[in-house]
C-alpha cells in the first residue's frame, strides 16, 4: 500500500485484479461520503431499460443467467445418506436471504411493481444481468469520494466532469434506488468529454497527484473504451452494490 499526501487529506491507494480481468480499485481517504462499492458498466441506457418488460428472447437469456448465478446450494450427502431409506433425506442447506427469488426475476422482467423489501435482492439481480450484457465493466471501492474529487479538481479537472457527474442521470426504470444508494448513468457524449478532460489532467503528470491519478487509470481506460465505439454507442451506468 502506498500513501500520497495533499494539503488537506491523506489518500491511500490499493489496486488488484479480478479473475475475469476487470479492475478493482480501492481509494481510501479520511473524509466524505463513506465507503462506496460501485459497479460501472459500458452499456447503452436503452439496453438497461429493455430488461424491464423484456421480450421473450432476452427474458430467456436473463433467466438462464439468474439460474446459474443464484442457484441454491446442493445438499451434501454423507456415506450414511447412501445406506438406505432411513438415512436417505438430504441434509438441509442454508439459502442466502440476500439473493433474489424466482418472483424477483418475474417482477423485474415484467417491469412490474417491486416491493420495498425486495429492492436489494433485485439490485443484485440487475448487477448480474448487466455484467452479462455489458461490453465491459469495472468495480471500484471508494472510502471518501470527496478526497478523490478534491485531488482531481486541484489537478485541473473541471467540476462538470467530476466523478459524481458520471452518475448524475436517473436510470428511468421500475427498480427504485435503495435509501442513499448511488445509482445513475452518463450519456455517451458526456462520457467522451469526461475521458478527454481526465486524460488531459492525467497527461500533465503533476507529481503531487500521481497516486490519485494512477488509481483512476482503470476508470480512464473504461471511459476510453466507450469513447472509441461511436458506431456502437455505449453509455456508462453506475450502481452502488447493496450491502
Amino acid at each position: 500500500m502506498t500513501t500520497a499526501t495533499t494539503t488537506r487529506t491523506r489518500t491511500a491507494v490499493t489496486m488488484r485484479r479480478r479473475v475475469r480481468g476487470f479492475t478493482v480499485v480501492m481509494l481510501r481517504a479520511r473524509y466524505g461520503w463513506g465507503m462506496l462499492e460501485l459497479r460501472l458498466f459500458a452499456i447503452s441506457i436503452n439496453g438497461v431499460r429493455d430488461i424491464f418488460g423484456a421480450d421473450a428472447e432476452l427474458a430467456a437469456r436473463l433467466r438462464g443467467v439468474a439460474a446459474g448465478s443464484f442457484a441454491p446450494p446442493r445438499p451434501e450427502r454423507s456415506l450414511l445418506d447412501r445406506i438406505g431409506p432411513l438415512f436417505s433425506r438430504p441434509r438441509t442447506t442454508e439459502v442466502d436471504p440476500r439473493n433474489p427469488l424466482p418472483r424477483d426475476v418475474d417482477a423485474v422482467l415484467s417491469g412490474g411493481h417491486i416491493p420495498e423489501d425486495r429492492l436489494a435482492q433485485c439490485w443484485r439481480l440487475l448487477l448480474v444481468w448487466l455484467e452479462d450484457l455489458a461490453a465491459r465493466d469495472l468495480t471500484i471501492t471508494i472510502d471518501g469520494l470527496d478526497a478523490v474529487e478534491f485531488d482531481l479538481a486541484r489537478a485541473g479537472l473541471p467540476s462538470d466532469y467530476s466523478l459524481r457527474q458520471l452518475a448524475e442521470r436517473e436510470l428511468g426504470t421500475a427498480l427504485r434506488p435503495l435509501s442513499g444508494q448511488v445509482v445513475g448513468y452518463s450519456k455517451h457524449l458526456h462520457v467522451v468529454e469526461t475521458w478527454r478532460q481526465l486524460r488531459r489532467v492525467r497527461q500533465e503528470e503533476r507529481p503531487e497527484f500521481a497516486r490519485t491519478m494512477a488509481a483512476v487509470d482503470p476508470l480512464l481506460e473504461l471511459l476510453g473504451a466507450i469513447a472509441a465505439r461511436p458506431d456502437d454507442i455505449l453509455d456508462l451506468v453506475v450502481i452502488q452494490i447493496p450491502a
